[in-house]
């Protein structure tokens, strides 16, 4: 009988557990903790070349700063919090694409919430330590497995520019729903700060 009880307080535990795995959640694109500097990005960099003016663009994050495994969502479910490091003002559309990298190619499958960020707030670089404020927004957006984070906006300063190759794909005019896969316009070698997290 004892052996019996066992078995069933055994099964009972891994039926809880269940749940719990399934809920835990996720994050994908950007790894952002506060000693991320959002560096070469006080000023924000328009669609084309920082400092000049232009419509809006989509900007796909194709390689995540800190976190080059997990570029794109690795599991289906809801977004529920968008995070980003900024070095300037500025707002955004969130959008969801299916992007391949080998073809520089990319397809909006959502459009998400339209967010207007601070960035930071520079003092005395020599009194402030070296940490940079985390922005986060509440969503709640759904995503599949292998889709990748992008934003529809003018100008971002969410960008961290230490490197070089196509970190993003730009596509002039933004992309639009309903239309099939598009090549990218640009590529950008700056690491797009943003970071999605799911359930």
């Amino acid at each position: 009988m004892t052996r019996i009880r066992n078995i069933v307080v055994i099964a009972a535990l891994a039926l809880l557990a269940v749940p719990a795995t399934s809920m835990a959640s996720a994050k994908f694109g950007a790894k952002l903790t506060p000693d991320v500097q959002p560096s070469n990005a006080n000023t924000p960099h328009s669609c084309d070349m920082p400092e000049e003016t232009t419509g809006p663009c989509t900007r796909v994050l194709m390689d995540a700063y800190g976190r080059p495994d997990q570029p794109t969502a690795p599991k289906k479910g809801k977004i529920k919090r968008i995070r980003l490091i900024a070095g300037a003002p500025g707002t955004f559309q969130l959008q969801i694409v299916k992007a391949n990298a080998a073809t520089q190619q990319a397809k909006l499958v959502r459009n998400g919430p339209v967010f207007s960020y601070q960035g930071q707030e520079y003092t005395d670089p020599e009194t402030d330590p070296e940490t940079y404020k985390i922005e986060s927004f509440k969503v709640n957006v759904p995503v599949k497995k292998g889709q990748s984070l992008a934003i529809k906006s003018s100008s971002t300063s969410m960008l961290r520019c230490s490197s070089g190759g196509p970190n993003q794909l730009i596509f002039s005019p933004p992309l639009s729903l309903g239309n099939p896969f598009q090549t990218a316009t640009d590529t950008d070698g700056c690491w797009l700060l943003l970071e999605a997290v799911m359930k």
